[in-house]
């Protein structure tokens, strides 16, 4: 699990700086993009080895955690999604992960991992169209 909460349910805490510090000791902490439970990243450990992404964290209860004013909605299938308040983004460069690859599409997660196009604004309560 990814975020930038310390607390234990966390793995890997991320945060932000400031762009363009030369050194550890320019960088500053600003007001964090990243969501305090950003996202749960699940991989399987035998064939076909998929990996999933789900956004939004999972708290000491195991139960989805998202914010006040993350974006949500009901699927046509009854199950609840959402959007973390900041969305999580990922993007699969052209051309695999190699020396000649070029940035791809930027595109965000869902809390049941469904692929989107990205909101207006990071936290616009509209959801992108479903990829």
């Amino acid at each position: 699990q990814v975020g930038r909460s310390t607390e234990s349910p966390i793995d890997f805490v991320v945060t932000d700086t400031i762009s363009g510090s030369q050194n550890n000791d320019e960088a500053q902490i600003t007001q964090s993009t990243i969501s305090r439970f950003a996202c749960r990243i699940v991989c399987d450990r035998n064939p076909p080895y998929t990996a999933r992404i789900f956004a939004a964290g999972f708290d000491s209860s195991k139960n989805i955690f998202l914010g006040e004013k993350a974006a949500k909605w009901k699927n046509p299938d009854g199950h609840m999604d959402g959007l973390t308040t900041n969305g999580v983004l990922v993007m699969h460069p052209k051309g695999g992960f190699t020396e000649e690859s070029k940035p791809g599409v930027w595109r965000e997660i869902s809390v049941c991992g469904d692929v989107y196009t990205l909101r207006e604004t990071r936290s616009a309560q509209q959801r992108g169209k479903l990829v």
